[in-house]
């Protein structure tokens, strides 16, 4: 069978099938025959996908709702994931998600990254977070869907980063910058990013160096987002704290994570040099190694 012809037998019974579908999908488990079919028609309908995109969004919605069999929400946030991911960024079915981004993170992904008890319950927060972060790779998600899902959103990430599993913390860590680029300083304020850094700087204690250097990504974006105008002086106390936990990990035992949190340094030190360096004098002379102090001072002592 031609691509072609294929192409149109989708195109002439995706509907229909999932109206069929649609009909009985409350009932399914994850060993359902009609839920294994309802993938194998979202992930080979290609275009297809998006004239049906209103159908597939419900099936999802009611499929992944909090009191759901959790091995079915977790094959449902896979199948999300992958029809994230693997749609053109070009195609109507790729514009169609697109539409549908808010309700998918506000009905579908963040009631399901809400704290439970359970290693299961775990699992599924990671398959959500997961989902999420397909979402936002695939840039399905505008500046102007962020504003309408900031608060939640943004609330629900604070809130996984301190999860249990390891893997949710960083794919989590990994949305939160994601979020704050799409976001940029036209929707974090001063005010929404102090909201934010304490659990940021709390991820360079991780017990997995490669999330203790994702976020060191993150906290160069929080930096980055800092107005020219911002008062520093009216907001000394948070970039005290700042300064102070980045210098501690500045003599990582890991010469990575030195290095990761140097860059992070050079960002930080624009928003105030002179206060990174009476910071950097008071601490130099306990680390290991002065290499990195003694960079930062020579790019900073002048400013």
């Amino acid at each position: 069978v031609s691509t072609q012809s294929t192409g149109g037998m989708y195109e002439r019974h995706a509907a229909s099938l999932v109206e069929l579908l649609s009909g009985q999908h409350k009932d399914w488990t994850r060993h359902s025959p009609d839920q294994n079919l309802f993938g194998e028609l979202l992930l080979r309908s290609g275009p297809t996908c998006g004239e049906i995109m209103p159908a597939v969004y419900q099936i999802f919605k009611d499929c992944t709702a909090t009191e759901k069999d959790p091995e079915l929400r977790m094959t449902m946030f896979t199948l999300l994931g992958r029809l994230l991911r693997d749609t053109p960024v070009t195609s109507e079915a790729s514009k169609q998600l697109s539409l549908f981004s808010v309700p998918i993170i506000t009905e579908i992904v963040t009631p399901n990254l809400e704290w439970r008890a359970g290693r299961t319950a775990g699992t599924v927060r990671c398959a959500a977070i997961s989902s999420l972060w397909a979402l936002l790779k695939s840039n399905l998600l505008s500046r102007d869907a962020l504003k309408q899902v900031q608060e939640k959103l943004v609330a629900q990430l604070v809130s996984n980063l301190d999860d249990d599993n390891c893997a949710t913390r960083l794919v989590c860590c990994n949305c939160f910058n994601f979020v704050l680029q799409t976001g940029g300083k036209e929707c974090f304020g001063p005010d929404e990013l102090h909201k934010v850094y304490v659990e940021l700087l709390k991820r360079l204690d991780d017990s997995s160096d490669e999330l203790r250097v994702a976020v060191t990504s993150t906290l160069k974006t929080f930096f980055s987002l800092l107005p020219e105008d911002y008062n520093r002086e009216l907001y000394k106390a948070h970039l005290q704290f700042l300064y102070r936990g980045l210098l501690i990990h500045l003599d990582d035992p890991n010469q990575a994570i030195q290095e990761a949190v140097y860059d992070v340094l050079c960002e930080a030190g624009r928003v105030w040099p002179s206060y990174l360096c009476e910071h950097i004098e008071n601490v130099k002379h306990k680390h290991r190694s002065s290499l990195y102090c003694d960079k930062l001072l020579a790019a900073f002592k002048d400013s």
